[in-house]
This record gives C-alpha cells, sequence and structure tokens, in this order.
C-alpha cells in the first residue's frame, strides 16, 4: 500500500525482505495505487485492511 501512496524506499528488517518482495512482484504500480486508494476511504484500520484485501483480490 506504500507503494501505492508515493513510497520509492521501504525500510524492514532483513527477514521481511523476501515476503516483501514477492508482495511487490505480484501487483504492478496501478494496482499499487488502486489498493491505496481503497483503503484510504475507510474509517477505520479494520475496513482499510479489508478493502485494500478486496481490492489486491480484484
Amino acid at each position: 500500500m506504500l507503494t501505492g501512496l508515493g513510497a520509492t524506499s521501504l525500510s524492514m528488517a532483513p527477514v521481511a525482505l523476501a515476503d516483501v518482495r514477492q508482495t511487490l512482484a505480484q501487483h504492478s504500480l496501478d494496482d499499487a495505487r488502486r489498493i491505496a486508494e481503497a483503503a484510504l476511504g475507510a474509517s477505520d484500520a479494520a475496513e482499510a485492511r479489508s478493502l485494500a484485501a478486496a481490492a489486491a483480490a480484484a
């Protein structure tokens, strides 16, 4: 979702790198923007996660 909001670099623990790389490879930048836009319409964190998951699956 951060890439969809315009982040161009991410900081994380080395152990997370493979999972994040795999997730990023599954979605285009346009997908990431669409997912982020969906999450921004949420009223709370739980709804944001739900909306983002639904947008990612679409």
